[in-house]
């Protein structure tokens, strides 16, 4: 028996919704406020369950039954509905085809160019759309369920941004924020380095040396997101001489077609194959209107974004795995039974582990963007850290199983799952790894000093 939410009487519109959820005819008590179900038979239960998981696929309420969106403003509702409507319309019928051939995905970025969404970031007073962090992680949310790489890279645009904004000159703003609002420009992230990791203290072997007009810089970078596809790296390294990166860390805006600057086409990995990460070297001149920043001062910077912004990335293709294998499992009979396999009390069991899962690091998310928002810098840290730990492992965790369910074809390229569980397995490693997460976040629940990132 089911409870009717408590209160008086049972609208048509719930009946429906519940006979279509649960697979019956729901008989009202209105005295009781209960709801009783009598199960369909044969094939027109399966007829009847085909015909309720399209229904309740196109149902706003089922969604939100589902995964429950936190209050928006109307404006960052439309924000983050524009990209629902891209990632499920375009970029989902495009993924398969970036992961195959290890390619940028340009028309996806067209799309998000005319879309006027490049500018998610950049402040309303320079022509942005000025999101705050929980628009942005919803709407990054939703461009991961359609394209992983997608979300993935302009996680890393959208990132930087935020750099330019809080270090920035105001001739640098107006510059790069125009770049990206008139002209649709894409900024990388460039830090990591072949002979380092953010598992400990990392160490930067990329060297600024001050010359005439700037610096020169000389290094070579790898795992760079978004390769020859961004028309601006902002680079990092130290300057020549610092006694560490406390005193000497720098970064500068390098254009992609600066002399100097050679792309090398490695990437050739197991997962998020269209982010084109290639390792870059730099042996290029820095003029130094282009630096942003003074040495040192990128520690002054909230650098949380970039996890938070994987956190949303990876739940994302968590909840694209969880909707289509429910969908699946609500209308795919059990052989020889025409009835559908959601009835089987093992399905069913999944099913609520894995909703479950998704579900609570999607609150998780919430909870780090509001942290975000209101500023305070170890709360952040703390739920950040989580988020970003719990997302990437619900992220392998749900896109496996899901596999699992689906039988054989789980594994075949021609459905969608094999794709998200290779994309998710990257989610762990990214720095920060989930061993550094869990390491950060047990400290602070110590009362110890912890640091998300530390260089040396």
């Amino acid at each position: 028996m089911l409870a009717a939410g408590g209160v008086p009487g049972v609208p048509a519109r719930v009946r429906t919704a519940l006979e279509l959820w649960y697979g019956g005819v729901a008989h009202v008590d209105e005295g009781a406020r209960d709801v009783t179900f009598s199960p369909r038979h044969g094939r027109q239960q399966a007829r009847a369950d085909r015909a309720g998981a399209a229904a309740v696929r196109a149902t706003p309420g089922h969604r939100r039954l589902m995964f429950p969106s936190p209050a928006l403003a109307p404006e960052s509702r439309r924000i983050v509905d524009a990209a629902a409507r891209l990632a499920r319309e375009r970029f989902a019928a495009r993924a398969a085809t970036y992961d195959a051939a290890a390619a940028f995905p340009h028309e996806n970025y067209a799309d998000l160019r005319e879309a006027g969404l490049l500018a998610l970031t950049v402040p309303r007073d320079h022509g942005g759309l000025g999101a705050d962090p929980l628009t942005y992680v919803l709407t990054l949310l939703e461009i991961a369920k359609g394209c992983s790489a997608t979300a993935l890279t302009f996680n890393m645009h959208a990132t930087v941004l935020g750099f330019v904004d809080a270090l920035g000159t105001d001739a640098q703003k107006r510059r790069y924020f125009d770049a990206v609002v008139r002209e649709g420009r894409l900024v990388a992230s460039i830090t990591s380095e072949p002979e380092s990791s953010f598992r400990d203290r990392f160490v930067l072997h990329t060297v600024f040396r001050p010359t005439e007009h700037g610096y020169h810089v000389k290094g070579v970078k790898h795992f760079c997101s978004l390769g020859d596809a961004a028309d601006y790296y902002f680079v990092s390294g130290v300057t020549d001489g610092a006694a560490g990166a406390r005193e000497g860390l720098l970064s500068a805006m390098v254009a992609r077609t600066q002399p100097g600057v050679t792309v090398e086409p490695t990437w050739n990995a197991t997962g998020m194959r269209g982010t084109v990460s290639h390792t870059i070297a730099y042996d290029t001149e820095v003029d130094t209107a282009d630096v942003i920043g003074r040495p040192g001062q990128l520690f002054d910077v909230d650098l949380s974004g970039f996890a938070l912004g994987y956190a949303a990335t990876y739940l994302g293709i968590a909840e694209a795995a969880f909707e289509y294998i429910a969908d699946d499992v609500r209308t795919r009979p059990m052989r020889p039974s025409p009835t559908p396999l959601a009835h089987s009390p093992v399905v069913q069991r999944e099913i609520a582990q894995m909703g479950t899962l998704v579900r609570a690091a999607r609150l998780l998310l919430v909870e780090a963007a509001r942290a975000r928002m209101a500023g305070d810098r170890e709360a952040t840290m703390l739920a950040v850290n989580q988020s970003k730990y719990y997302s990437a492992e619900v992220g392998v965790t749900v896109t496996e199983r899901a596999m699992r369910l689906a039988g054989g074809r789980g594994i075949l390229k021609s459905l969608p799952l094999e794709r998200w569980h290779r994309d998710a397995l990257a989610g762990p490693v990214m720095p920060p790894a989930n061993d550094r997460c869990l390491e950060t976040v047990g400290k602070l629940l110590c009362g110890l000093r912890a640091a998300t990132l530390e260089y040396q």
